[in-house]
């Protein structure tokens, strides 16, 4: 997430008020004024964290190195995470890699405290350094019962590792090792993470000090004595991990090529196993080495399942990029495909999904990975497939499947188990997330609930206090009100740090604003800061000061907007009394928001000269700020609320005038503002005017992108040239906005005007192709019938089909629409009432007058009789004197209507 701002942007509805001709003080609140910054969030969130984290452990488990230490150096990247934890991750990885001195580094960088896990890899990368000393030292400083299970597994093998490179004088021994290094294979939690140790294992075994010359040759004679029996096969065995330890890896590889693995007798099937194994430690791994070679047979035809996952492991960390990567896609293919299936079907299929994910061929992936829960629905390996599916849907943006995985994952592993407790906190924590972004805030909020009752260590310290935040932050956006004694029983948890619970309130504060509950919005704002300010000298040192100033304003904000005019005098003064405080961009966004705050609530105190001179003062001291600029439109309102149209225009001009502001966005809405205006004086050179400012926005290079103001505007323009006659031109602006703008649900507006303006040309038809009429006909029938069109549209529509029906000698069809398309679903079908801004009484209202009068001429009076009554009936609230009169007129007493 990335730092973000209050824009000041209309809102399509209030444009769309404007553009259908309300008046400019009605529309006041088009605009949003300047407001201060929001305050910003994390710069990496905790989900996209444990993702990053779990994507780095399974490229880990698969051997797959480099990737998982390229996921957790992105994770060292990251301020407000588990740096600690990602940098001891990497220096596994590292070690892993053969690469001690990094792992080495690595840990020397970590912050934090030295813990047992930290001097347990230290000593693992003395090990590697062939520093035994280091390495038992290592080993004594972390205590088992102070490391993870995953720990202590690696802690066994450092023991098994210390017996292994101890002379037998001095208590060494092979057994006591293998027994450590079996016990820490066992302890580890799925297949490649067993066949890992004991590669590890190995390698341990190759950071042996060199043999002797004489022991070498020793080892050669003997496995020459008995070469061809069990015991040769052991001693060429010996004598490969001897060349090797004296850096004689090439004849290590010779040997057993050409003198043990040719002449090896078929049913030997586990000796070759392991003959291949170590040509594939020892030998070139790349394109065509015999290394890759051996490791590909062992793959292909080998009986031991955990050498052949090594193998798999050993050619993964050798192909990290082309052309390696394709070579081994294309062998995982052709293993996949065989008839029987692979022993390791199920490791591949995974193996497969995990590098198709790595090139983001999320398809593949997925059609892998479901394929092992599919195949083998009691895989061992279910909880990270399902990890594997939440990433790649994550990735695809697909929320909320993602969040379905993440919670099958977390329910596959077993809750009363702690050695899963951190896994299954990071997948709630994921789950809650991915919820939150696909909108369902009521669901993010009940998982983080959960997330927090189990209280896990992984989450402490600010982390824990930033998931108390996203989970009132996720009530805030399900409904401010269940969000308020959420955020009240938080306040009380000592984990919620004051900064949190501050952006907390300022969101709750301005969710309640926008829900038009500013009264409870200002009562909660004013207990904070008062709280604050009683407790100043022992304020909390974690508040920033740009925070208590951003509430300060939205303090003094929304006593503007619960009108307690009054108030906002005194709250805008104390406040611009503590911005030295502040930083300097955001000291000046608060001063010259607050002082335009103070001339308007000086305004709405009828304190007109003191308003004007607060305006001075800020376009003096903060000339090129966005207040100063919108302080031109405020002063315009003001007058215009005035009927005083020549000052609030001459206050627009100056906005429009000034050099300085040309690229303001405020600048089109001034235009607009002003168009508007002119309007209002309703002369035909004042319409022209308000036209010719119209054309003025919508060459501004600032409005272009603005699809709302171009949309209000041209809409507008179509209506001031039809008053002016033009209706050809008026025509070309709506044919404009239908065809631009097809996808707007407002469209319909445009359609509408569009009709009208053919209509009112008809009397010109007869010359040739579609006629005005046609055309008109058209649309309204288009738009009565839309089912997603606004109810007012759709009976205007209707009305206006009925009448191009009637005037071309077709009144029963034109009957027939009145009573079937509009009287009968919007008038005896509605059941819900009328709001007060609702146009259709005035439609309905003057349809049933055309349906009384075409019954009428077609002397079916008791229909008109209805038609009329229904007006009174339905208490529309207009024309109800004429329908009385035309019940009169038609026999009917006044009395029984």
């Amino acid at each position: 997430m990335t730092r973000t701002r209050i824009q000041f942007r209309p809102v399509a509805a209030a444009l769309a008020v404007l553009a259908l001709g309300f008046s400019t003080a009605a529309g006041q609140g088009a605009l949003s004024p300047p407001a201060p910054f929001a305050p910003a969030p994390p710069a990496v969130s905790a989900g996209e964290t444990a993702l990053t984290l779990a994507a780095a452990q399974r490229a880990h488990d698969l051997g797959l190195l480099s990737a998982a230490a390229s996921l957790y150096r992105k994770l060292l990247d990251d301020p407000a995470g588990d740096r600690s934890g990602a940098a001891l991750a990497l220096a596994t990885v590292l070690l892993d890699a053969g690469d001690p001195a990094g792992a080495e580094a690595a840990l020397a960088a970590a912050p934090g405290p030295r813990t047992a896990a930290w001097h347990l890899r230290a000593g693992l990368a003395a090990l590697q350094l062939r520093r035994r000393d280091a390495a038992q030292a290592g080993l004594d400083a972390a205590r088992p019962e102070d490391l993870s299970p995953a720990d202590r597994a690696w802690h066994l093998f450092l023991q098994g590792a210390l017996f292994d490179t101890l002379p037998a004088r001095d208590g060494g021994s092979v057994a006591r090792a293998n027994e450590f290094y079996n016990r820490a294979r066992d302890a580890a939690p799925t297949e490649f993470a067993k066949a890992r140790f004991q590669l590890a294992a190995e390698r341990v075994r190759l950071q042996l000090a060199a043999p002797t010359r004489e022991d070498l040759e020793q080892t050669r004679r003997l496995y020459e004595q008995y070469q061809g029996r069990e015991a040769g096969y052991e001693l060429a065995r010996q004598y490969a991990v001897k060349l090797a330890l004296l850096d004689r890896k090439g004849e290590a590889v010779q040997f057993l090529q050409q003198q043990v693995l040719l002449g090896l007798p078929a049913r030997e099937r586990g000796w070759r196993d392991e003959f291949n194994f170590l040509v594939g430690l020892f030998g070139d791994r790349s394109r065509s080495g015999l290394g890759r070679n051996a490791l590909q047979q062992l793959l292909a035809n080998g009986t031991k399942p955990e050498r052949q996952r090594q193998a798999l492991q050993l050619l993964a960390d050798a192909s990290p990029a082309e052309p390696e990567r394709g070579n081994f896609k294309a062998e995982l293919d052709r293993l996949v495909g065989l008839a029987p299936a692979h022993p390791l079907r199920e490791s591949l299929l995974y193996f497969r999904a995990q590098l198709a994910l790595a090139e983001k061929d999320f398809a593949a992936a997925e059609e892998n990975a479901n394929r092992v829960l599919l195949d083998f629905p009691g895989t061992a390996l279910r909880a990270q497939v399902l990890g594997l599916l939440t990433q790649s849907a994550w990735e695809q943006q697909r929320f909320r499947l993602a969040a379905e995985n993440a919670r099958k994952a977390r329910e596959t592993l077993p809750a009363e188990d702690p050695a899963f407790a951190a896994v299954r906190a990071k997948l709630g924590v994921l789950e809650a997330e991915a919820r939150f972004r696909a909108g369902d805030y009521r669901y993010a909020a009940d998982v983080y609930a959960a997330v927090l009752r189990e209280r896990s260590p992984e989450f402490a310290g600010e982390r824990l206090s930033a998931l108390i935040f996203q989970r009132v932050l996720s009530e805030i956006r399900a409904g401010a009100a269940e969000a308020a004694p959420v955020l009240d029983a938080a306040g009380k948890d000592p984990a919620f740090r004051t900064v949190d619970r501050w952006q907390a309130e300022w969101s709750l504060a301005r969710a309640l604003q926008l829900q038009g509950r500013i009264d409870e919005a200002f009562r909660r704002v004013g207990a904070l800061v008062a709280g604050a300010r009683a407790e100043a000298a022992a304020a909390p040192a974690d508040l920033p000061a740009d925070l208590r100033l951003r509430m300060g304003w939205l303090h003094a904000r929304l006593a503007f907007d619960a009108e307690r005019h009054a108030e906002v005098l005194p709250l805008v003064d104390e406040l611009l009394k503590g911005l030295a405080a502040a930083a300097a961009p955001l000291r000046d966004e608060i001063a010259s928001t607050s002082i335009l705050l103070k001339a308007r609530a000086e305004f709405a105190l009828q304190q007109e000269a003191a308003a004007l001179e607060t305006l001075l003062r800020l376009r003096t001291e903060y000339p090129r700020s966005e207040a100063a600029i919108y302080s031109y439109l405020i002063e315009s309102r003001h007058f215009a609320a005035q009927e005083k149209i020549g000052e609030a225009q001459l206050r627009l001009t100056r906005l429009i005038d000034n050099a300085d502001y040309r690229s303001s966005p405020y600048v089109p809405f001034a235009l607009f503002e002003l168009a508007l205006l002119s309007e209002r004086l309703g002369q035909e050179k004042d319409l022209a005017e308000a036209n010719k400012r119209i054309e003025q926005l919508v060459e501004l290079p600032a409005a272009v992108s603005d699809a709302e103001l171009i949309f209000a505007a041209r809409l507008k323009q179509g209506d001031l040239l039809r008053r002016l006659s033009q209706f050809p031109q008026a025509q070309q602006a709506y044919e404009y906005l239908v065809n631009r703008f097809s996808q707007r649900p407002d469209v319909v507006l445009a359609q509408l005007a569009l009709a009208d303006c053919h209509n009112a040309q008809s009397s010109a038809d007869g010359r040739g192709g579609p006629s005005h009429a046609d055309n008109a006909q058209r649309i309204y029938e288009q738009l009565r019938d839309r089912v997603d069109a606004p109810a007012d549209v759709r009976v205007e529509a209707g009305y206006k089909l009925g009448l191009i029906l009637s005037r071309r000698g077709q009144t029963d069809k034109a009957i027939d629409v009145w009573w079937k398309d509009v009287i009968t679903p919007f008038l005896l079908g509605n059941t819900a009432g009328f709001a007060a801004a609702d146009k259709r009484p005035y439609w309905l209202a003057t349809t049933l007058f055309e349906l009384g009068r075409a019954l009428e001429s077609r002397d079916k009076l008791e229909e008109a009789r209805r038609a009329y009554s229904l007006v009174l009936q339905a208490k529309l609230g207009i024309g109800e004197g004429l329908a009385r009169e035309s019940l009169k007129r038609l026999g009917v007493p006044e009395s029984k209507p």
